[in-house]
């Protein structure tokens, strides 16, 4: 979730972040490490969670699982709507939400404009990563969900957040700079049983709300079927859609991982679980699953007017700024570079799918002359300008951008 370096790297290179670092080192030095029962190589594409089956796979490879699941979502859909898409318009709508941290209050704000313009539509598909992921339940459940993403989004500071560990942490072996827990309590203060419950009753109407982490061993995207999780009537299955939401936000170094516990080959294992951001800013359903052989197998004719909605809490292009000439500065704007192109490579990716699928791409992101200069990794000042600016940009009329960024036809 934390997407901020900036900010960040200046934190970690302050004194007492030195301190925490060297401590660090010397902690890994001595040979002090978190252990755990590492799932081993050969299980890797084996491995389940356990008690649920077809609630994940992995991106960028055809999923036989998430097909089935896509046809039979178009099944439950054509018990409200004859086109299987539950959109009384007739489009087959997809929302994808990217990371971006503390810019996530951008996010926030176009989808609150959206509605409050009285033209956001329903979504067959929504996909969230990082920051997105935790906008995404909300994004997915509609407009009657709009004050909890403003509230957090507009209310927030660092310390709601992030709770650095004090320098003693480094005599024991974690495996991070920071504590998750106020993140956490955040997700089950607003992520109650309810809101669970309601992505159950959405997912048995025909739609999917999909949701991104990194698995750190494979160095690879999980997607995340959340609504079979969230229907599931296993004792832990909200305790798992909580965790996911958490490990999608979690940036390593700064957040602990997530470890999710898996079975494989007659054994229990961890598997470690991180920021999704890590492998990709955004992604699309159609990355895995051909949608218009689902269509067709489903007994439709074609996917009809297929859109996909981009929110990328992003800059396209960063701001020009001079770079100081020590670490500090080169720092950053390298980190600032690789997400700048990393998360424009994705928007290709999408758009190149949606392209063959037929789909409508519609993008929108933060203005490259939008100032991002926040105080503190989760600036409540900023974030409410930047809910401000994407909730005004939604109601100007269609502030939307048909190709990716520097796309020339």
């Amino acid at each position: 979730m934390i997407k901020s370096p900036k900010i960040i790297i200046r934190a970690m290179l302050s004194s007492t972040f030195t301190f925490i670092i060297l401590g660090m080192l010397m902690t890994v030095m001595a040979g002090c490490v978190k252990t755990r029962t590492t799932l081993p190589p050969e299980f890797f594409r084996d491995s389940k969670v356990m008690g649920m089956t077809g609630v994940r796979t992995w991106a960028f490879e055809h999923s036989p699982i998430f097909e089935e699941d896509f046809k039979a979502s178009i099944k439950q859909a054509q018990r409200y709507s004859s086109t299987g898409h539950n959109d009384a318009s007739g489009h087959f709508n997809i929302l994808a939400l990217s990371g971006g941290g503390a810019n996530g209050a951008f996010g926030a704000g176009i989808l609150c404009g959206w509605s409050a313009a009285g033209t956001r539509p329903t979504f067959k598909i929504v996909t969230g990563i990082s920051t997105g992921a935790l906008i995404a339940p909300f994004a997915f459940l509609g407009a009657d969900y709009d004050q909890i993403l403003k509230q957090v989004y507009t209310s927030v500071s660092t310390k709601d957040i992030v709770k650095f560990r004090p320098l003693s942490f480094t005599r024991r072996g974690l495996d991070s700079l920071a504590d998750s827990s106020p993140l956490q309590g955040l997700i089950e203060k607003y992520v109650t049983e309810d809101v669970i419950r309601s992505v159950a009753l959405a997912h048995q109407t025909g739609r999917r709300l999909h949701i991104g982490t990194t698995d750190l061993d494979a160095g690879r995207l999980v997607i995340w079927n959340m609504g079979i999780i969230a229907a599931s009537d296993r004792p832990e299955a909200f305790d798992l859609f909580r965790k996911i939401l958490l490990a999608s936000a979690s940036i390593p170094i700064i957040f602990p991982p997530v470890y999710i516990p898996v079975e494989a080959g007659g054994e229990i294992y961890e598997e470690m679980h991180v920021d999704g951001g890590v492998a990709t800013q955004v992604f699309f359903y159609g990355d895995i699953v051909n949608l218009d052989d689902a269509v067709r197998a489903a007994g439709l004719s074609s996917i009809g007017a297929g859109r996909i909605y981009i929110i990328q809490n992003l800059q396209s292009v960063p701001r020009y700024e001079p770079v100081e000439s020590n670490l500090v500065g080169i720092s950053i704007k390298t980190i600032m570079g690789l997400l700048s192109n990393q998360g424009n490579g994705d928007l290709y990716r999408i758009y190149t799918v949606a392209q063959r699928e037929g789909i409508k791409f519609k993008l929108i992101f933060i203005p490259s002359d939008f100032e991002l200069q926040p105080s503190e990794i989760f600036d409540p000042v900023l974030m409410e300008k930047l809910f401000d600016l994407g909730y005004h940009m939604a109601l100007s009329g269609d502030p939307w951008q048909n190709h990716p960024p520097g796309y020339k036809e």
